[in-house]
Protein backbone atom coordinates (compact mmCIF):
# COMPACT_ATOMS: atom_id res chain seq x y z
CA UNK A 1 0.00 0.00 0.00
CA UNK A 2 1.39 3.39 -1.03
CA UNK A 3 0.32 6.41 1.00
CA UNK A 4 0.19 9.77 -0.79
CA UNK A 5 -0.06 13.18 0.88
CA UNK A 6 -1.21 15.88 -1.55
CA UNK A 7 0.24 19.36 -1.30
CA UNK A 8 -3.05 21.29 -1.45
CA UNK A 9 -1.72 24.82 -1.68
CA UNK A 10 -3.23 25.08 -5.19
CA UNK A 11 -6.70 25.04 -3.61
CA UNK A 12 -6.13 28.41 -1.97
CA UNK A 13 -6.05 30.48 -5.20
CA UNK A 14 -8.07 30.97 -8.40
CA UNK A 15 -7.62 27.96 -10.66
CA UNK A 16 -4.89 28.25 -13.31
CA UNK A 17 -3.85 25.75 -15.95
CA UNK A 18 -1.22 24.34 -13.60
CA UNK A 19 -3.84 23.96 -10.86
CA UNK A 20 -6.16 22.20 -13.32
CA UNK A 21 -3.48 19.54 -13.83
CA UNK A 22 -3.23 18.98 -10.07
CA UNK A 23 -7.01 18.70 -9.72
CA UNK A 24 -7.32 16.17 -12.53
CA UNK A 25 -4.37 14.06 -11.39
CA UNK A 26 -5.82 13.82 -7.87
CA UNK A 27 -9.22 12.88 -9.29
CA UNK A 28 -7.59 10.19 -11.44
CA UNK A 29 -5.71 8.78 -8.44
CA UNK A 30 -8.95 8.69 -6.40
CA UNK A 31 -10.67 6.90 -9.29
CA UNK A 32 -7.89 4.31 -9.37
CA UNK A 33 -8.19 3.84 -5.61
CA UNK A 34 -11.94 3.28 -6.00
CA UNK A 35 -11.14 0.62 -8.60
CA UNK A 36 -8.92 -1.23 -6.12
CA UNK A 37 -5.46 0.27 -6.57
CA UNK A 38 -3.43 -0.17 -3.34
CA UNK A 39 -3.06 3.53 -2.55
CA UNK A 40 -4.16 5.83 0.27
CA UNK A 41 -4.80 9.53 -0.20
CA UNK A 42 -4.76 12.43 2.23
CA UNK A 43 -4.41 16.14 1.58
CA UNK A 44 -2.76 18.99 3.48
CA UNK A 45 -4.08 22.51 2.96
CA UNK A 46 -3.15 26.00 4.22
CA UNK A 47 -5.45 28.18 6.30
CA UNK A 48 -6.91 30.02 3.30
CA UNK A 49 -8.13 26.88 1.50
CA UNK A 50 -11.89 26.27 1.07
CA UNK A 51 -13.89 24.21 3.54
CA UNK A 52 -13.58 20.44 3.72
CA UNK A 53 -16.81 19.81 1.82
CA UNK A 54 -15.77 22.05 -1.05
CA UNK A 55 -12.36 20.35 -1.23
CA UNK A 56 -13.91 16.87 -1.36
CA UNK A 57 -16.35 17.97 -4.05
CA UNK A 58 -13.65 19.66 -6.14
CA UNK A 59 -11.30 16.66 -6.07
CA UNK A 60 -13.92 13.86 -5.88
CA UNK A 61 -12.28 12.68 -2.65
CA UNK A 62 -13.87 9.95 -0.53
CA UNK A 63 -15.30 10.85 2.85
CA UNK A 64 -12.52 8.88 4.56
CA UNK A 65 -9.73 10.94 2.95
CA UNK A 66 -8.07 12.95 5.76
CA UNK A 67 -7.82 16.71 5.24
CA UNK A 68 -5.01 18.22 7.30
CA UNK A 69 -5.70 21.91 7.78
CA UNK A 70 -3.13 24.41 9.07
CA UNK A 71 -3.29 27.81 10.74
CA UNK A 72 -0.59 29.02 8.37
CA UNK A 73 -0.52 29.87 4.68
CA UNK A 74 1.65 30.73 1.69
CA UNK A 75 5.33 29.90 1.29
CA UNK A 76 5.74 29.77 5.07
CA UNK A 77 3.22 26.93 5.36
CA UNK A 78 4.63 25.10 2.35
CA UNK A 79 8.28 25.33 3.37
CA UNK A 80 8.05 24.96 7.16
CA UNK A 81 4.82 23.24 8.25
CA UNK A 82 4.06 20.95 5.30
CA UNK A 83 7.33 18.93 5.26
CA UNK A 84 6.69 17.70 8.82
CA UNK A 85 3.31 16.12 8.03
CA UNK A 86 2.98 12.35 7.51
CA UNK A 87 6.73 11.76 6.98
CA UNK A 88 6.18 8.19 5.73
CA UNK A 89 3.80 9.28 2.95
CA UNK A 90 4.91 10.28 -0.53
CA UNK A 91 4.17 14.00 -0.80
CA UNK A 92 2.72 14.99 -4.19
CA UNK A 93 3.62 18.58 -5.07
CA UNK A 94 1.95 18.96 -8.47
CA UNK A 95 2.19 22.72 -9.10
CA UNK A 96 5.87 23.53 -9.66
CA UNK A 97 6.82 24.07 -6.02
CA UNK A 98 7.07 22.09 -2.79
CA UNK A 99 8.97 22.06 0.50
CA UNK A 100 12.74 21.92 0.03
CA UNK A 101 13.13 20.08 3.35
CA UNK A 102 11.02 17.13 2.22
CA UNK A 103 12.96 14.42 0.36
CA UNK A 104 10.11 11.85 0.21
CA UNK A 105 8.31 13.83 -2.44
CA UNK A 106 7.29 13.85 -6.11
CA UNK A 107 7.46 17.33 -7.66
CA UNK A 108 5.82 18.14 -10.99
CA UNK A 109 7.57 21.15 -12.57
CA UNK A 110 5.52 22.18 -15.57
CA UNK A 111 7.91 24.41 -17.49
CA UNK A 112 10.98 26.62 -17.49
CA UNK A 113 9.06 29.82 -18.20
CA UNK A 114 10.54 31.59 -15.19
CA UNK A 115 13.87 31.46 -17.06
CA UNK A 116 12.71 31.52 -20.69
CA UNK A 117 10.11 34.29 -20.25
CA UNK A 118 11.05 36.17 -17.07
CA UNK A 119 9.07 39.25 -18.08
CA UNK A 120 5.85 37.34 -17.48
CA UNK A 121 6.46 37.22 -13.71
CA UNK A 122 6.96 39.63 -10.84
CA UNK A 123 10.45 40.11 -9.35
CA UNK A 124 9.37 38.43 -6.09
CA UNK A 125 7.97 35.42 -7.95
CA UNK A 126 11.12 35.07 -10.04
CA UNK A 127 13.32 35.34 -6.96
CA UNK A 128 11.41 32.67 -5.04
CA UNK A 129 11.45 30.20 -7.94
CA UNK A 130 15.09 30.74 -8.82
CA UNK A 131 16.08 30.22 -5.22
CA UNK A 132 13.88 27.27 -4.31
CA UNK A 133 13.26 25.25 -7.49
CA UNK A 134 16.87 24.15 -8.13
CA UNK A 135 17.21 23.04 -4.49
CA UNK A 136 13.87 21.26 -4.62
CA UNK A 137 14.73 19.47 -7.87
CA UNK A 138 17.97 18.17 -6.37
CA UNK A 139 16.44 16.97 -3.10
CA UNK A 140 13.05 15.54 -4.09
CA UNK A 141 12.99 11.78 -4.56
CA UNK A 142 11.08 12.10 -7.86
CA UNK A 143 10.96 14.98 -10.34
CA UNK A 144 8.64 15.13 -13.34
CA UNK A 145 7.38 17.53 -15.97
CA UNK A 146 4.70 17.55 -18.68
CA UNK A 147 6.63 17.44 -21.97
CA UNK A 148 10.00 16.54 -23.41
CA UNK A 149 10.45 20.21 -24.27
CA UNK A 150 10.03 21.25 -20.62
CA UNK A 151 12.44 18.54 -19.51
CA UNK A 152 15.05 19.83 -21.95
CA UNK A 153 14.59 23.47 -20.92
CA UNK A 154 14.72 22.69 -17.19
CA UNK A 155 17.94 20.74 -17.67
CA UNK A 156 19.30 23.58 -19.83
CA UNK A 157 18.79 25.97 -16.92
CA UNK A 158 20.38 23.45 -14.53
CA UNK A 159 17.21 22.83 -12.57
CA UNK A 160 17.75 19.38 -11.09
CA UNK A 161 21.40 19.19 -12.06
CA UNK A 162 22.06 16.08 -14.16
CA UNK A 163 18.89 14.27 -13.07
CA UNK A 164 16.37 13.02 -15.60
CA UNK A 165 12.81 14.31 -15.54
CA UNK A 166 9.99 11.81 -15.96
CA UNK A 167 7.35 13.06 -18.39
CA UNK A 168 3.64 13.03 -17.47
CA UNK A 169 1.61 14.48 -20.37
CA UNK A 170 -1.65 16.20 -19.48
CA UNK A 171 -5.03 14.60 -20.11
CA UNK A 172 -8.05 16.14 -21.79
CA UNK A 173 -10.98 13.98 -20.72
CA UNK A 174 -11.96 16.31 -17.85
CA UNK A 175 -14.05 18.04 -20.51
CA UNK A 176 -16.29 14.95 -20.87
CA UNK A 177 -18.12 15.70 -17.62
CA UNK A 178 -18.62 19.41 -18.30
CA UNK A 179 -21.99 20.50 -19.67
CA UNK A 180 -21.55 23.40 -22.11
CA UNK A 181 -23.39 26.60 -21.17
CA UNK A 182 -24.43 27.87 -24.59
CA UNK A 183 -26.19 30.88 -23.09
CA UNK A 184 -22.86 32.69 -23.01
CA UNK A 185 -23.08 33.13 -26.80
CA UNK A 186 -26.27 35.18 -26.61
CA UNK A 187 -24.92 37.17 -23.66
CA UNK A 188 -21.90 38.14 -25.74
CA UNK A 189 -23.90 38.68 -28.94
CA UNK A 190 -22.18 35.80 -30.77
CA UNK A 191 -23.39 33.34 -33.38
CA UNK A 192 -21.98 29.78 -33.63
CA UNK A 193 -19.09 29.59 -36.06
CA UNK A 194 -18.87 33.36 -36.39
CA UNK A 195 -16.01 34.29 -34.02
CA UNK A 196 -12.33 33.62 -33.31
CA UNK A 197 -11.28 32.52 -29.83
CA UNK A 198 -8.15 32.99 -27.72
CA UNK A 199 -7.18 32.92 -24.04
CA UNK A 200 -6.60 36.54 -23.07
CA UNK A 201 -3.79 36.17 -20.52
CA UNK A 202 -1.67 39.21 -19.67
CA UNK A 203 1.61 37.30 -19.28
CA UNK A 204 4.26 38.46 -21.74
CA UNK A 205 4.90 34.99 -23.19
CA UNK A 206 1.23 34.57 -24.12
CA UNK A 207 1.90 37.11 -26.92
CA UNK A 208 -1.60 38.60 -27.03
CA UNK A 209 -0.50 42.06 -28.34
CA UNK A 210 0.84 40.38 -31.50
CA UNK A 211 -2.44 38.53 -31.94
CA UNK A 212 -4.44 41.73 -31.56
CA UNK A 213 -2.29 43.40 -34.19
CA UNK A 214 -2.71 40.43 -36.54
CA UNK A 215 -6.47 40.50 -36.04
CA UNK A 216 -6.67 44.25 -36.59
CA UNK A 217 -4.88 43.82 -39.92
CA UNK A 218 -7.58 41.49 -41.27
CA UNK A 219 -9.69 43.10 -44.00
CA UNK A 220 -13.18 44.26 -43.00
CA UNK A 221 -15.61 42.83 -42.33
CA UNK A 222 -13.71 40.49 -40.00
CA UNK A 223 -14.81 37.94 -37.47
CA UNK A 224 -14.76 39.21 -33.87
CA UNK A 225 -11.96 37.97 -31.62
CA UNK A 226 -13.14 36.71 -28.22
CA UNK A 227 -10.54 36.87 -25.44
CA UNK A 228 -11.41 34.54 -22.58
CA UNK A 229 -10.41 35.58 -19.08
CA UNK A 230 -8.81 38.96 -19.70
CA UNK A 231 -7.57 41.56 -22.15
CA UNK A 232 -9.05 44.86 -23.22
CA UNK A 233 -12.09 44.99 -25.47
CA UNK A 234 -11.81 47.01 -28.66
CA UNK A 235 -13.03 47.15 -32.23
CA UNK A 236 -14.20 43.62 -33.04
CA UNK A 237 -12.55 42.36 -29.81
CA UNK A 238 -14.69 40.98 -26.96
CA UNK A 239 -13.20 40.38 -23.51
CA UNK A 240 -15.26 37.92 -21.46
CA UNK A 241 -13.63 38.22 -18.06
CA UNK A 242 -13.49 35.02 -16.01
CA UNK A 243 -15.82 32.29 -17.29
CA UNK A 244 -17.11 29.00 -15.89
CA UNK A 245 -15.98 25.63 -17.22
CA UNK A 246 -19.35 25.23 -18.93
CA UNK A 247 -19.09 28.64 -20.59
CA UNK A 248 -15.54 27.92 -21.77
CA UNK A 249 -16.58 24.58 -23.26
CA UNK A 250 -19.41 26.31 -25.14
CA UNK A 251 -17.02 28.96 -26.48
CA UNK A 252 -14.57 26.27 -27.63
CA UNK A 253 -17.36 24.24 -29.22
CA UNK A 254 -18.80 27.06 -31.34
CA UNK A 255 -15.66 29.01 -32.29
CA UNK A 256 -14.60 29.03 -35.90
CA UNK A 257 -10.91 28.91 -34.99
CA UNK A 258 -8.91 28.78 -31.75
CA UNK A 259 -5.73 30.88 -31.70
CA UNK A 260 -2.74 30.25 -29.41
CA UNK A 261 0.16 32.61 -30.28
CA UNK A 262 2.40 31.92 -27.25
CA UNK A 263 6.13 32.56 -27.43
CA UNK A 264 6.58 29.41 -25.36
CA UNK A 265 4.44 26.84 -23.55
CA UNK A 266 5.39 23.97 -21.28
CA UNK A 267 2.54 21.88 -22.68
CA UNK A 268 -0.31 23.88 -24.24
CA UNK A 269 -3.45 22.38 -22.67
CA UNK A 270 -5.88 24.99 -24.14
CA UNK A 271 -5.01 23.83 -27.66
CA UNK A 272 -5.98 20.25 -26.80
CA UNK A 273 -9.12 21.46 -25.01
CA UNK A 274 -10.18 23.28 -28.16
CA UNK A 275 -9.48 20.20 -30.29
CA UNK A 276 -11.49 17.99 -27.93
CA UNK A 277 -14.46 20.34 -28.43
CA UNK A 278 -14.21 20.12 -32.21
CA UNK A 279 -12.58 23.51 -32.71
CA UNK A 280 -9.78 23.86 -35.32
CA UNK A 281 -6.51 25.21 -33.86
CA UNK A 282 -3.97 27.67 -35.24
CA UNK A 283 -1.04 27.88 -32.84
CA UNK A 284 2.53 29.12 -32.68
CA UNK A 285 5.41 26.70 -32.89
CA UNK A 286 6.85 27.99 -29.59
CA UNK A 287 7.88 25.74 -26.73
CA UNK A 288 6.13 22.36 -26.53
CA UNK A 289 3.25 23.21 -28.86
CA UNK A 290 4.41 21.09 -31.82
CA UNK A 291 5.10 18.23 -29.44
CA UNK A 292 1.61 18.52 -27.93
CA UNK A 293 -0.45 19.27 -31.04
CA UNK A 294 1.39 17.14 -33.58
CA UNK A 295 -0.12 17.16 -37.07
CA UNK A 296 -3.58 18.13 -35.81
CA UNK A 297 -2.95 21.90 -35.69
CA UNK A 298 -1.74 24.58 -38.11
CA UNK A 299 1.32 26.63 -37.09
CA UNK A 300 2.81 30.10 -37.41
CA UNK A 301 6.04 31.53 -35.95
CA UNK A 302 4.97 33.44 -32.83
CA UNK A 303 6.26 36.87 -33.90
CA UNK A 304 5.43 36.71 -37.62
CA UNK A 305 2.41 39.02 -37.54
CA UNK A 306 1.79 39.05 -41.32
CA UNK A 307 1.71 35.25 -41.37
CA UNK A 308 -0.83 35.18 -38.57
CA UNK A 309 -3.05 37.64 -40.42
CA UNK A 310 -2.80 35.67 -43.64
CA UNK A 311 -3.46 32.27 -42.05
CA UNK A 312 -6.36 33.49 -39.93
CA UNK A 313 -7.94 34.96 -43.03
CA UNK A 314 -7.33 31.84 -45.12
CA UNK A 315 -8.64 29.38 -42.53
CA UNK A 316 -11.62 31.55 -41.64
CA UNK A 317 -12.98 31.31 -45.17
CA UNK A 318 -12.14 27.67 -46.02
CA UNK A 319 -14.77 25.21 -44.84
CA UNK A 320 -12.82 22.29 -46.28
CA UNK A 321 -9.65 23.11 -44.33
CA UNK A 322 -11.58 23.77 -41.13
CA UNK A 323 -13.42 20.44 -41.35
CA UNK A 324 -10.17 18.53 -41.93
CA UNK A 325 -8.58 20.25 -38.92
CA UNK A 326 -11.66 19.57 -36.82
CA UNK A 327 -11.54 15.82 -37.52
CA UNK A 328 -7.79 15.61 -36.97
CA UNK A 329 -8.06 17.54 -33.69
CA UNK A 330 -10.79 15.31 -32.27
CA UNK A 331 -8.81 12.16 -33.03
CA UNK A 332 -5.56 13.61 -31.64
CA UNK A 333 -7.03 14.97 -28.39
CA UNK A 334 -8.75 11.67 -27.61
CA UNK A 335 -5.34 10.08 -27.02
CA UNK A 336 -4.57 12.24 -23.96
CA UNK A 337 -6.16 10.76 -20.81
CA UNK A 338 -5.75 11.67 -17.16
CA UNK A 339 -5.82 8.02 -16.15
CA UNK A 340 -2.73 7.49 -18.31
CA UNK A 341 -0.95 10.33 -16.51
CA UNK A 342 -1.95 8.91 -13.11
CA UNK A 343 -0.74 5.47 -14.15
CA UNK A 344 2.58 6.91 -15.25
CA UNK A 345 2.87 8.69 -11.87
CA UNK A 346 2.22 5.46 -9.97
CA UNK A 347 4.69 3.58 -12.14
CA UNK A 348 7.33 6.23 -11.41
CA UNK A 349 6.88 5.88 -7.65
CA UNK A 350 6.67 2.08 -7.63
CA UNK A 351 9.65 1.44 -9.90
CA UNK A 352 11.99 4.15 -8.69
CA UNK A 353 15.01 1.84 -8.70
CA UNK A 354 14.48 0.66 -12.27
CA UNK A 355 16.11 2.40 -15.27
CA UNK A 356 14.10 5.33 -16.60
CA UNK A 357 12.31 4.48 -19.88
CA UNK A 358 12.82 6.88 -22.76
CA UNK A 359 9.55 8.63 -23.35
CA UNK A 360 7.33 9.13 -26.38
CA UNK A 361 4.44 11.26 -25.00
CA UNK A 362 1.83 10.11 -27.50
CA UNK A 363 2.82 6.44 -27.21
CA UNK A 364 2.54 6.56 -23.42
CA UNK A 365 -0.86 8.20 -23.61
CA UNK A 366 -2.05 5.70 -26.19
CA UNK A 367 -0.90 2.76 -24.06
CA UNK A 368 -2.53 4.16 -20.90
Amino acid sequence: MTAFLINGRFLSRPTTGVDRVAIELVRALQKRRNAGAPIELSIAVPADAPGDGAIRASLNLDADCPILRSRHRGYGWEQIALPMLQPDAMLLSLCNMGPVLRRRQLVLMHDAQIYDAPGSYSPAFRCAYRLLQPLLARRAQHIATVSDHSAQRLRHHRVGGLRDFHVLPNGIDHLDAIIPDDTILSRLGLQPGSYLLAIGAKAFHKNIPMLLAAHAALPAPRLPLVLVGGGEAGEDVISTGRVSDGELKALYSHARLFLLPSLTEGFGLPALEAMACGCPVLTSDGGALRETCGEAAAYCPPMDRPSWTARIGAFSTSERKLEAMRRAGLAHAARFRWDSAAGRLLQMVESAKQPVERHDPQAVVARG
